[in-house]
């Protein structure tokens, strides 16, 4: 009899020890989830309060500063010129003159351009013109090495820079042709004329 009481003793301990042990991890589960909800509330009533005050933020920053120029702002400044039918496009830095300034301050500045497209960082400014642009290049053997020039809309070449190339040790045809004069249309197609020399 000694040994079914023991076993029966192990059994009813261990029953025991299960429900102390379940009550003790229920009730950790509940404080953890009671803390978890609560956590959730305060963090939907930050979500809440944030809300509010970046909505009042934005009002705040498109009242008045949304329509000035940025310090960063750019201008794009395109040409068409009619003799050509070239399309050229600078994008220049804003003068200091426009920073935070509107764009019927930029219509004044740009008088006789049309303003196509304007934003506190970019604005599109366009002009036409009569003659061609002023990428009708013309390169040619000057003083020992090639030079550039600029060709206007009557022919009338003008110097603009003289290259670190000397023609003396270049090929009889490009001697040749230098001395006559190579007529190049376009910056890029400059520059890849001229690396083809260098």
């Amino acid at each position: 009899m000694g040994k079914k009481w023991i076993i029966v003793a192990v059994i009813v301990a261990g029953i025991i020890m299960g429900g102390i042990l379940g009550i003790f991890f229920l009730g950790s589960n509940d404080i953890s989830n009671t803390n978890m909800i609560d956590t959730q509330k305060l963090a939907d009533k930050q979500s809440v309060s944030e809300a509010k005050e970046s909505s009042v933020n934005e009002v705040v920053e498109t009242s008045s500063l949304k329509t000035n120029i940025s310090p960063n702002a750019i201008i794009i400044e395109k040409r068409y010129y009619k003799a050509c039918d070239h399309l050229i496009r600078e994008v220049v830095d804003i003068p200091e003159s426009l920073v935070n300034k509107k764009e019927d301050d930029v219509k004044a500045r740009y008088k006789e351009w049309k303003v196509e497209g304007y934003s506190p960082t970019e604005i599109v400014v366009y002009k036409e013109f009569k003659g061609l642009c002023n990428e009708h290049y013309v390169v040619k053997e000057n003083n020992g090495v090639i030079g550039i020039f600029v060709q206007d809309e009557n022919n009338v070449l003008e110097w603009q820079e003289d290259t670190e190339i000397v023609t003396k040790y270049l090929p009889d045809e490009d001697l040749e042709n230098l001395k006559i004069g190579v007529k190049i249309v376009g910056k890029t197609n400059l520059s890849t004329f001229l690396e083809d020399y260098e």
